[in-house]
């Protein structure tokens, strides 16, 4: 048989395997609850195999296509160290230019991190500081920030970590690189990447500019799964409001889809191949210093076969398990290991969500492959994580498959008792047979003296205990407060009710982060409120105190 002969039958049996996959992946939305979902494969620059199952709108009963715009979340990332690069490709930035030259407000709580960061340690994810989700994002489609708060709320961000030590992924940091892009480039965020990125790539339905979800023509809805003893329904919920007008353009905002992500990661994978000079391409490819981009700059574990973390992407060498295709791990009790059938290099990935949106993206570079995996819910578990994996399997042609069905399955199953499980657990750690105060002793205005941040307790009447907080002022973040022990309240609602409210469910949930502490003060009144928000700092610190 000639090599060309070979190379079609290779070819044809990949493709076969990819196809065979169409019915596994359906088995996948309907068990954890994704009304659409857009993907694809390529190999070569070339795409091998596409498919799209399903409605962007249960309503209308719109298909999804290839071209449906999806939210894609934490994805956004990539597209900000793309826009990096092309600012340090035309030399406007240089790879340790401090940032305070640029953002001569930074002034954070370390006096090493303000003087010493840079724009890798903020792509990278290793400048020690924390991670403070909560302090913008909030439920029903609200950010509980403006864009203008961005550095003010970096500069307060408590020391979690060693500069540069560990690795602690963080929002903030690329919040922060899309502050460097727009001082930098003298353009908004939204117009430099479009004009550096989306134009010279063809990216149609690509854009971080705001999206009128009530006009758009293309634009997946976004649905919460919720399960009961009829099985899984789909939820409607409003759709996120992050663009390049808001806080957090640069970590989690932006619509792409299936078809614009392929042509992405084939450029992508063209530019690392040219710069490494596997593949010499000319004219040289749009995207620049891709090999800064996609190499490992920090470890995010240890482990004999490397995960690290490069610009925007989790790498890890096979065979293995997979990091950043979403949080399926907490729903099984053992994840998958890819196993190629030969040497494939590192596999290259990063999933992306936001209320109400999966989506998950990875590159081979060594065998010039990539994968692209949109959905427009958030399901019982992430199924744009449980596809992108069988797909990748079959590009690699793993010898023993993983069942992701079965996975699936198994995932749908505990993510739907995630809030119950959680309940169990501080049930467990409950003191018994404490008594709260009055209710009048708690109620009034809370505030974080660093950040300006409020949370109010007040009357609810229609409570068991009578008593509801609500975050930042706003009514839309009310959550009803039910007495755990002593002068500790809990504001955790049930699965369906934070599903429906847009909260993200899908992620491991603390204990301590749904306790609100209540301290009296020497005279025995109540006037402090501690609130563990932030995984990696003291109790202690993360106070507020009452008005």
């Amino acid at each position: 048989m000639s090599n060309s002969s070979a190379d079609q039958a290779a070819f044809t049996n990949l493709q076969q395997r990819l196809k065979a996959l169409d019915r596994v992946i359906q088995g996948i939305c309907k068990v954890a609850g994704a009304p659409g979902i857009s993907f694809a494969a390529s190999h070569h620059g070339d795409a091998i195999y596409r498919g799209s199952f399903g409605f962007s709108d249960l309503e209308t009963k719109k298909p999804v296509t290839g071209s449906t715009q999806f939210a894609i979340g934490t994805m956004a990332k990539t597209f900000t160290a793309s826009a990096v690069c092309a600012l340090v490709a035309e030399g406007k930035l240089e790879w340790d230019t401090p940032i305070k030259s640029i953002l001569p407000e930074l002034q954070t709580a370390s006096p090493t991190v303000t003087e010493n960061l840079t724009i890798v340690d903020l792509l990278s994810h290793r400048a020690g500081l924390g991670r403070s989700n909560m302090w913008w994002q909030g439920a029903n489609a609200t950010l509980l920030l403006e864009k203008n708060d961005l550095l003010p709320a970096y500069n307060s961000l408590p020391v979690t970590g060693p500069f540069r030590g560990e690795w602690a992924y963080s929002n903030w940091g690329y919040a922060l690189a899309g502050e460097v892009i727009e001082r930098v480039s003298g353009k908004t965020y939204a117009q430099y990447l479009q004009e550096t990125v989306n134009k010279r790539l063809g990216l149609k339905n690509t854009t971080v500019e705001p999206v009128d979800a009530s006009v758009a023509s293309d634009l997946a809805r976004p649905y919460a799964a919720l399960s009961d003893a009829s099985g899984v329904s789909l939820h409607p919920i409003p759709q996120p409001p992050i663009s390049g007008n808001t806080i957090m353009a640069a970590a989690l905002g932006g619509v792409s889809s299936a078809d614009d992500l392929l042509k992405y990661s084939i450029a992508l994978l063209q530019a690392f191949r040219h710069e490494t000079g596997i593949q010499t391409s000319d004219p040289p490819p749009a995207l620049k210093h891709a090999l800064m981009h996609l190499s490992g700059h920090i470890f995010t574990s240890k482990a004999l076969l490397e995960k690290s973390y490069a610009f925007g992407w989790y790498r890890t060498q096979l065979p293995n398990t997979v990091l950043g295709m979403g949080w399926n791990s907490i729903y099984v009790k053992e994840m998958p290991q890819i196993v190629p059938k030969g040497y494939v290099g590192p596999l290259i990935a990063h999933g992306g969500s936001l209320p109400g949106y999966h989506v998950a993206i990875a590159l081979l570079p060594h065998i010039d492959s990539s994968v692209v995996v949109c959905t427009n819910s958030i399901a019982l578990g992430d199924v744009s994580g449980w596809v992108s994996m069988a797909l990748i399997e079959a590009l690699v042609d793993t010898p023993e498959p993983s069942d992701y069905l079965a996975l699936a399955t198994e995932a749908a199953a505990n993510a739907a008792i995630n809030v119950e499980s959680l309940e169990r657990k501080l049930d467990a750690a409950r003191m018994s047979g404490t008594t709260p105060r009055a209710n009048d002793e708690y109620i009034g205005r809370y505030r974080d003296e660093k950040r300006g941040w409020l949370v109010d307790v007040r009357a609810k009447l229609s409570s068991p205990f009578g008593l509801e907080v609500v975050f930042q002022g706003l009514d839309s973040q009310a959550w009803t407060l039910s007495h755990y022990e002593h002068d500790t309240f809990l504001w955790l609602a049930t699965r369906e009710e934070q599903a429906k409210r847009g909260r993200m469910v899908t992620y491991p949930l603390s204990p301590d982060h749904f306790k609100l502490i209540f301290q009296a003060s020497r005279g025995g009144k109540i006037d402090r409120l501690l609130w563990k928000h932030e995984a990696g700092a003291p109790l202690d610190q993360q106070y507020l105190v009452k008005e």
